[in-house]
């Protein structure tokens, strides 16, 4: 049965255009910014890389599982930089990988403070897998067969003003609204689904409380045409430099909770979503892991503590 329903749930999406947030969602968004806005890269001064695994709604079969690996780091006194990310996002029977590459110049405002301009190229393979649908009619014309592909090719936007005390951003991480049509004409499942454009602001700060605890609140606003206004408001503290713990509010979706671990070059994070809307009767809630690798690089350029 729950087969049918996801089944029925893709042929919608697919019969209709698409209104809803099509990327994949990140608890961690703070910690995880390359994949929003390609401003981002070179932002922590030296080598960083991580890797990230989200499972949403345990429990509910099909629900979206995502696998994200980013690299990036500046050059040329740091007045450049380059980065890349890795992304297998899979929900019911789509596969969607993204690779794509990040290019950041970054103007020196103050000797703390840059604004980065980011340029990112993606290529986005996906995938429907038909055969794994297991409808209760298998010769019914109107239902496609087989596990058709594309690659979508896509570019993206952004601007990103930090320092060591606040940062704020806005991106738009894929330009080009692709066609998503998998139906090909068949029987009635005529389709104008596209990839919608996704628009990103993002701002936050820290200030210290005391001589070993710092209070840090973030905000995302997530903006799609025809599709409700999303924020994200994530409240964190840190704990001698060692322990983050945080509480994030998602619009209309989730109340989360965050626990990150700095261990010298090395954090390891974990979060927890509580859906907050009908779905938490189907599901026991989403896991998202961690794991950030920084190394530091000999340079002239600015060195401070970065906390975004």
């Amino acid at each position: 049965m729950k087969k049918l329903i996801l089944l029925l749930l893709v042929i919608v999406g697919l019969s209709w255009r698409a209104e809803a947030q099509q990327d994949p969602m990140y608890t961690q968004y703070m910690f995880n910014q390359l994949v929003l806005n390609p401003a981002y890269a070179g932002s922590k001064d030296r080598l960083s890389a991580m890797l990230l695994y989200r499972t949403q709604w345990v429990g509910f079969e099909g629900a979206p599982k995502t696998t994200t690996f980013s690299i990036h780091t500046p050059f040329l006194k740091q007045n450049m930089a380059v980065g890349a990310t890795f992304v297998n996002d899979e929900i019911g029977i789509a596969n969607n990988l993204y690779f794509t590459g990040y290019y950041a110049y970054r103007l020196k405002l103050t000797e703390n403070t840059r604004l980065s301009f980011g340029l990112s190229a993606e290529m986005k393979r996906q995938q429907l897998s038909w055969s794994q649908a297991n409808p209760l009619f298998q010769l019914d014309p109107n239902i496609p067969t087989g596990d058709p592909a594309r690659t979508l090719p896509n570019f993206g936007t952004g601007l990103y003003l930090d320092n060591d005390k606040y940062y704020i951003g806005f991106a738009v991480p894929r330009v080009i609204e692709n066609n998503l049509d998998f139906t090909n004409g068949i029987g009635s499942l005529e389709s104008s689904a596209k990839q919608q454009r996704h628009y990103y602001l993002m701002g936050g700060f820290i200030m210290d409380v005391s001589k070993d605890v710092k209070f840090k609140p973030a905000l995302l606003i997530k903006h799609t045409v025809n599709s409700p206004l999303e924020l994200d408001l994530n409240l964190s503290a840190l704990f001698a430099e060692r322990l983050w713990l945080g509480m994030t509010f998602r619009t209309g979706d989730s109340f989360d909770v965050i626990a990150q671990f700095v261990l010298d070059k090395m954090r390891i994070g974990y979060a927890y979503d509580y859906s907050l809307t009908k779905l938490n009767q189907f599901n026991s809630g989403s896991h998202e892991i961690m794991i950030t690798i920084e190394i530091d690089k000999k340079s002239k350029g600015v060195h401070h503590p970065r906390y975004f």
